[in-house]
């Protein structure tokens, strides 16, 4: 009870809940103006195989900004690092467009195929990475 006379009631919280916001109900113009596609919009892609593996840490080696030269720096020696799904990972981020992934892809696909051995590594996955590599040159 206040001083003033005036006696206030509390919500409950079932009264809360029935309360409108702006977001629960829609607006009655919307009927008017159904949602359209903005073709003037960025093209919004489905993260790659390639970006998702970099992004969540599955590829063993970060970009390393230089002034003026970029560099790969790894986390293990790139001679300890199994091919199998590697190689086909990196094979796939050729096709990306976007800054970091061309350059790690590139550059360690390039450093991959450059270590001791990697001849008799990569020839076994010659069969699934012929088609990932034709994939990118379209």
């Amino acid at each position: 009870r206040m001083s003033s006379g005036i006696q206030m009631k509390k919500k409950t919280a079932a009264q809360k809940s029935k309360t409108c916001t702006p977001e629960s109900q829609p607006k009655p113009s919307d009927k008017l103006n159904p949602k359209t596609i903005d073709p003037f919009r960025a093209y919004s892609q489905p993260p790659s195989a390639f970006s998702a593996t970099y992004a969540r840490g599955g590829i063993p080696c970060r970009l390393v900004h230089g002034s003026v030269n970029h560099k790969l720096q790894w986390e293990c020696p790139p001679e300890t690092v199994p091919f199998d799904p590697l190689l086909l990972t990196l094979a796939e981020g050729l096709r990306e467009t976007k800054h970091p992934y061309t350059f790690v892809s590139k550059e360690g696909f390039k450093e991959l195929l450059l270590v001791e051995g990697a001849a008799e590594k990569a020839i076994p996955l010659l069969p699934r990475l012929v088609p990932v590599l034709k994939a990118a040159l379209v």
